[in-house]
């Protein structure tokens, strides 16, 4: 499965995309996980099974779902952001992907 992270600045989603790449491997999955601003996001988002907002982000969701036609599109809560709770990001990215 591959996961978008759509954040403003990307220090605090480097720290989520290594808890989660690191949850992979716990688990034996096949999961990567990249970072982009919210500028990126139409030039990459094909290539991805879900994009997943950061709390920083999440009130231009609407406009990253417009932009996101075909891939869901979800926000991450803020609690499991703040922690780099991989366990959760994951399950939500099955989730909205049907993973």
């Amino acid at each position: 499965m591959k996961i978008l992270l759509v954040c403003a600045g990307g220090l605090s989603s480097s720290i989520v995309m290594k808890k989660v790449e690191k949850y992979a491997g716990e688990i034996g999955e096949d999961i990567s996980i990249d970072a982009v601003g919210v500028p990126q996001v139409e030039e990459v988002y094909k290539n991805y099974d879900c994009v997943l907002t950061a709390p920083q982000v999440r009130n231009r969701n609407k406009q990253i779902e417009e932009t996101c036609q075909g891939v869901p599109v979800a926000a991450l809560p803020p609690a499991d952001y703040a922690i780099g709770n991989a366990k959760n990001v994951v399950a939500l990215a099955k989730k909205i992907s049907n993973k």
